[in-house]
């Protein structure tokens, strides 16, 4: 008997403590299953929905390092070098009524020749067909593969401005056809006047296009007009125009990814929408302007360029591609006229989805006439008119 009270009241203590414990617990908030990121496949890879919006986000970086060499003018330029960058930046979407809201900033941090820089690629946004903010300019066909024609160099080929502060709006006709027109920041684009010096701006640059994409290639047709303004106003403003013409063809029967394309343009008083801007090559620099003062006089330069290019790939991770260009430009006057000439190959490798590793080498050629002293620089001696350049390049894109 005593055995069996001893069990009842352990029992009752047990159960006294259990229902202790549990009305302890009753303050304390159950723990919620966790909010998982949700994907945005609408957009492509990468994207998520920003919590508590409808809003998607990508993240975007990239590591870049460039191994450098070429054949400097003077005996203080560098023989090689290293280049070193690291991009951040984010591309944030909203679909409304209106159409696509769209916000993409992107900059570099690079450490290059002892220095180190910051540079502001790309910040702009998107509603709909308009576009404002710093973006690639709409002149550009943007097919160029190879790593020295990409914005630096300027030796003539292309248009040689990578990005420029813009306001543009952009409508498509369906079928493949779209048209853009904008207005770019002028100081972007001019280089200098020989007798004089560019003065304050008044209008903008104002830029047109015409696109056709299809599944078999591409074609464009851009064009520009823009002024050109000494700072002497006793001497006229003048007006100049600038146009180019690309197609590209894709090539599936070689291989996936494989193309060819052609580019070539004309310009009156705005050199860089050739590609030129100053450079050293062999024994030489040169410094192209836009406009001549003669006579109490402004006269622009004309300069003309082309620029092709094939690429091929041999597996799905390996390419191989080989372009060349031609380019000249006439500032006003008789006999001194600039020419350049130019050779490229490139190979690379992606082993795996986002990384590449790439090797490239140009041959490049100067040519100019004996009036061309006012733009070509010979203070250095030597009469060496030719150069090979080239690059290493490890890219990984995240």
């Amino acid at each position: 008997m005593k055995l069996v009270k001893s069990l009842l009241l352990g029992s009752a203590a047990g159960l006294v403590a259990v229902a202790g414990a549990s009305a302890a617990d009753l303050g304390v908030k159950k723990p919620t299953a966790v909010e998982y990121v949700k994907t945005c496949p609408t957009y492509g890879a990468g994207f998520f929905v920003v919590p508590g919006t409808t809003s998607c986000l990508k993240i975007i970086g990239r590591v870049r390092l460039d191994y450098i060499f070429d054949n400097p003018r003077l005996n203080t330029g560098n023989g090689n070098r290293f280049r070193a960058r690291g991009y951040v930046g984010f591309d944030h979407r909203t679909a409304t009524e209106y159409g696509l809201l769209r916000t993409y900033v992107r900059a570099f941090f690079q450490r290059e020749n002892a220095a180190d820089s910051t540079t502001l690629e790309y910040a702009f946004i998107q509603f709909g067909g308009l576009t404002a903010g710093r973006v690639t300019p709409i002149f550009e066909h943007g097919w160029n593969q190879f790593y020295m024609f990409s914005g630096q160099g300027g030796i003539g080929y292309h248009s040689d401005i990578s990005y420029t502060n813009s306001i543009g709006y952009t409508q498509s006709f369906g079928g493949g056809f779209s048209a853009t027109i904008a207005i770019d920041d002028s100081r972007e684009r001019r280089l200098g006047i020989t007798g004089g010096a560019i003065g304050g701006t008044r209008m903008p640059d104002i830029v047109g296009s015409l696109a056709y994409d299809q599944s078999w290639g591409s074609l464009k047709l851009s064009g520009s007009v823009f002024q050109v303004r000494n700072a002497n106003a006793a001497v006229d403003t003048k007006y100049g125009f600038a146009v180019e013409g690309a197609a590209k063809f894709n090539l599936p029967m070689l291989t996936k990814g494989s193309n060819i394309w052609v580019a070539g343009g004309y310009s009156q008083g705005s050199v860089s929408y050739n590609g030129f801007g100053a450079f050293t090559m062999g024994s030489f620099t040169v410094t192209p302007v836009d406009a001549v003062v003669a006579g109490g006089a402004l006269r622009l330069t004309t300069s003309y360029a082309f620029m092709g290019a094939a690429e091929v790939y041999f597996t799905p991770t390996i390419s191989a591609s080989l372009g060349g260009t031609f380019a000249e430009f006439n500032p006003s006057g008789a006999n001194n006229s600039v020419r350049t000439y130019s050779v490229i190959g490139q190979v690379a490798w992606r082993p795996v989805a986002g990384f590449l590793i790439g090797v490239e080498g140009a041959y490049r050629k100067l040519s100019f006439d004996a009036g061309a002293a006012t733009v070509v620089n010979t203070s250095a001696g030597g009469t060496k008119r030719d150069d090979f350049v080239g690059r290493i390049r490890f890219q990984r894109d995240f």
